[in-house]
C-alpha cells in the first residue's frame, strides 16, 4: 500500500522526483568515487599506513563504478545526467528542456556537496593523520591543492599538476568531458548496436576508466563541474575559503572547461556520427528501447 500511495503523489512523478534522483545519484557518485580517492591518497606509505593503496588504477575503476551505481540509482527516474555538463549539453541539443536545466544542476551540486561532509567526517582520522605527517592542521586542509601538494584538499576536488599550466588543465578538462558526452551519445543511440538488457550504466563506467587511463593524470579528470564545486563548497567552509581561492582561483577550469566541453561533445556527435546514421536510415537496433539515459529490454506484460 505504500508502495502505491508513493506512486500516486503528483510531485514526485515530475521535477520534483527527478531532481531528488539526480541529488541521491551525484551523492552516490562521489561517495564512491571521492572515497576512493580518500584511500588513495590518506592509506599510503607517505602516511605511515602502507596498505598499498597508491596506486592509478585504484582511482580510475574506483571512479568508473562510481558512476555506474550513480546511474543505476537515478537512471530510470531522471535519465541520470549526475554532471551539469551532462545536462547542459542534453539541453543545447534539444534533448532535454531548458527549464529542467537549473533544478536538476542545483540537486547535482547539493549531492555532491553532502557526499563530501558525508567523507570528511567518515575520514576525519585519516585526514588528520595524513596531515600531521605535513606538520598540518585540519583547517590547512585546502594548502597547496596542487597534486603532490601538502593540503589534501585534492581527495575532494580536483587540481592541476604545477608543470600542466592553466591552459593544459582547461584543454584536458574540455577534450575529456567532450569525449565522456560524445561517446554516451553513441553507446545510448538505440541505432548504434546499443547495449541491451540495461547495462548501458556498466558501458558508461566502463568509458570513465578509459578516459580516467588516458586523460587522467593531468588535472585528475573532474568532467563535471558538480564532481569539483560541491566539495569545494565543503572544504571551504571548513578552510575558511581557502579551497576557492587556492591557485589563484583554479576552481573555474573545472566548471566552466567541462561545461563547454560537453556540449562540443554533443554537437560533434550529432553532426558526423548521428548525421551518417540517420543517412542510413538505421532503426532501432532488435528490441532495444530508449528510456531517458538506459537502454532496456522491453518486457513482457
Amino acid at each position: 500500500m505504500a508502495a502505491q500511495s508513493v506512486a500516486r503523489t503528483p510531485a514526485l512523478g515530475g521535477l520534483l522526483g527527478e531532481t531528488i534522483a539526480e541529488f541521491f545519484g551525484t551523492m552516490i557518485l562521489i561517495l564512491f568515487g571521492d572515497g576512493v580517492v580518500a584511500v588513495y591518497g590518506l592509506f599510503g606509505t607517505a602516511q605511515g599506513v602502507g596498505i598499498g593503496a597508491g596506486t592509478w588504477p585504484l582511482i580510475v575503476f574506483g571512479w568508473g563504478f562510481a558512476v555506474m551505481l550513480g546511474i543505476y540509482v537515478a537512471g530510470a527516474i531522471s535519465g541520470a545526467h549526475i554532471n551539469p555538463a551532462v545536462t547542459v549539453a542534453l539541453a543545447a541539443t534539444r534533448r532535454f528542456p531548458w527549464n529542467k536545466v537549473l533544478p536538476y544542476i542545483v540537486a547535482q551540486i547539493l549531492g555532491a556537496f553532502v557526499a563530501a561532509a558525508i567523507l570528511y567526517f567518515l575520514y576525519q582520522g585519516a585526514l588528520v593523520n595524513a596531515l600531521a605527517a605535513n606538520h598540518l592542521t585540519i583547517g590547512q586542509i585546502a594548502q597547496t591543492p596542487t597534486y603532490g601538494g601538502t593540503g589534501f584538499g585534492w581527495v575532494f576536488y580536483t587540481g592541476h599538476r604545477a608543470f600542466v599550466g592553466l591552459f593544459g588543465a582547461f584543454m584536458d578538462e574540455f577534450v575529456g568531458t567532450a569525449l565522456l558526452v560524445g561517446l554516451i551519445l553513441a553507446i545510448v543511440d538505440v541505432r548504434n548496436q546499443p547495449v541491451q538488457a540495461n547495462l548501458n550504466p556498466l558501458i558508461i563506467g566502463f568509458l570513465i576508466v578509459a578516459i580516467g587511463s588516458s586523460f587522467g593524470a593531468n588535472t585528475g579528470y573532474a568532467i563535471n563541474p558538480a564532481r569539483d564545486f560541491g566539495p569545494r563548497l565543503w572544504i571551504a567552509i571548513v578552510s575558511g575559503g581557502a579551497s576557492l581561492s587556492a591557485d589563484n582561483f583554479y576552481f573555474w577550469v573545472p566548471i566552466v572547461a567541462p561545461l563547454l566541453g560537453g556540449t562540443a561533445g554533443a554537437f560533434i556527435f550529432d553532426y558526423t556520427i548521428g548525421k551518417v546514421l540517420g543517412a542510413k536510415g538505421l532503426m532501432k537496433s532488435g528490441e532495444a528501447e530508449s528510456m531517458g539515459e538506459a537502454v532496456r529490454e522491453p518486457t513482457a506484460e
